[in-house]
């Protein structure tokens, strides 16, 4: 039962093509930042562009569960060392988690607790995005050089996720050695807010014809001008192959 379970919630969180538009909202435990000071107001507009599907915390998901239900899918954040919070998804009725991991990938014994939160999420067929992210030791900044995500990808493979939420390695040709190497769908992770809508729409683009799964967005959506907008771009080049030029003129 609980690999019929997983794939229902698959099934929700990705669309028949395998690809997925997921709005990373989970940011809030650091403060109020620009974009999501009145969290209701945000997933309003994230609902009216039709993502895929959302990844908020706790009491995100508590408050505001009659507008989240509005969405194909809810996700939530969870921390790598706790398997117990896996049962209490199936409570809550999300439909998957995402665990992250931002260490340098030296710091070999944090990644492995994937494996743990692997083993739990299958137990109760919940899928699990699992986000290797290397850093540097001192700075903390995230490393987006190939090798090394090339390693933290499949690691993040291997150690259970069902899929992966990725830092982008800048191009195309790059990112698709990164694709090559997994085992199960990749996404990407947004980062920083980028300078320009041309900026976020290309990189879009370039993890598209890498064989990229979609992507994981936060402050490229909720900070925008226009969070609604950016979300029906960003999903026409996902799930409609589109140019990055017609993508912008929904911005216009």
């Amino acid at each position: 039962m609980t690999i019929i379970g997983k794939d229902l919630r698959m099934g929700k969180i990705f669309r028949s093509d395998g690809k997925t538009l997921i709005v990373a909202m989970d940011h809030g435990m650091g403060g109020p930042r620009r974009g999501i000071e009145s969290p209701k107001k945000t997933i309003q507009k994230i609902i009216e562009g039709k993502p895929d599907s959302i990844i908020v915390n706790l009491g995100i998901l508590r408050e505001f569960s009659k507008e989240l239900k509005q969405l194909p899918s809810v996700m939530w954040t969870v921390p790598i060392d706790e398997p117990s919070w896996v049962k209490e998804s199936i409570k809550l009725g999300v439909d998957g988690l995402k665990i992250g991991c931002f260490q340098p990938l030296s710091n070999r014994a944090e990644y492995m607790k994937f494996r743990t939160m692997g083993v739990e999420c299958e137990k109760w067929g919940m899928p699990m995005c699992a986000e290797p992210i290397p850093v540097e030791p001192e700075t903390r900044k995230t490393i987006t050089d190939l090798e090394t995500n090339k390693k933290a990808a499949r690691l993040g493979a291997e150690a259970g996720g069902d899929f992966l939420k990725l830092a982008y390695t800048g191009s195309a040709e790059s990112f698709k050695e990164v694709v090559d190497t997994c085992v199960i769908p990749a996404t990407i992770m947004g980062g920083p807010k980028m300078e320009t809508d041309r900026d976020v729409l290309e990189v879009v683009k370039g993890m598209i014809d890498a064989g990229g799964s979609g992507v994981a967005f936060g402050r490229n959506i909720w900070q925008h001008k226009n969070p609604t907008a950016m979300i029906r771009a960003l999903s026409m080049i996902i799930h409609e192959g589109a140019s990055v030029e017609k993508a912008l003129k929904e911005l216009e």
